[in-house]
């Protein structure tokens, strides 16, 4: 496409990426949700930060277009929660493609997030990126500096992986299993500075 001189390459880019947005609500009303025209640019101007804090550039409309619709159906995202939603899941989507070295494609990454925000993580963003960065992303750089191996044997891999970290990270937020009085008696009141 050629840009005429006096528009500017940016302008056009964002006003696409708040057209693909608009688009968006003729498919998300059917969950009850819907994008005003100030949710639309708050999203706009997350992509822009998302990207200027992972040093990424992206063509066109950009992602969040489609992780909007992935995740509106979601049980676990209402009116409410939807754009502040949207904001972290873009910055997450981001934040792992730089992670994971570009080995997983977008609809494949939207995908994998969207099935471990319903499933596992129950709509809890700080235990989905856990499981991403920690299963996910340690997959695809040892299948990365490793030896390359099939893409279709790779998911089962993959699938493994993201299900350990997310054991993990389950583990890591439950305070109950962390006191084990058979190995770490409770404080009795004494320091071992007292003696």
């Amino acid at each position: 496409m050629i840009v005429p001189s006096w528009q500017d390459p940016v302008h056009i880019q964002l006003a696409s990426a708040v057209r693909e947005l608009e688009s968006c609500n003729r498919e998300i009303q059917r969950y009850g949700l819907s994008l005003t025209t100030g949710d639309i640019h708050a999203l706009v101007a997350g992509r822009r930060e998302s990207l200027g804090s992972s040093d990424r550039v992206e063509f066109g409309g950009g992602v969040v277009k489609q992780i909007v619709l992935a995740f509106a159906a979601s049980p676990f995202v209402s009116q409410e929660n939807f754009v502040p939603t949207v904001l972290e899941l873009q910055e997450l989507f981001y934040d792992f493609k730089n992670e994971s070295l570009e080995q997983i494609p977008d609809d494949d990454l939207i995908t994998k997030m969207r099935s471990l925000f319903d499933e596992p993580s129950e709509g809890d963003l700080a235990y989905l990126a856990e499981a991403l960065f920690d299963g996910l992303a340690r997959h695809v750089r040892e299948q990365a500096v490793g030896s390359i191996a099939d893409d279709d044997a790779a998911d089962p891999d993959a699938d493994r992986a993201a299900a350990n970290a997310l054991t993990l990270a389950h583990h890591r937020f439950d305070v109950s299993s962390w006191v084990d009085d058979t190995y770490a008696p409770g404080w009795e009141g004494s320091s071992w500075l007292d003696e």
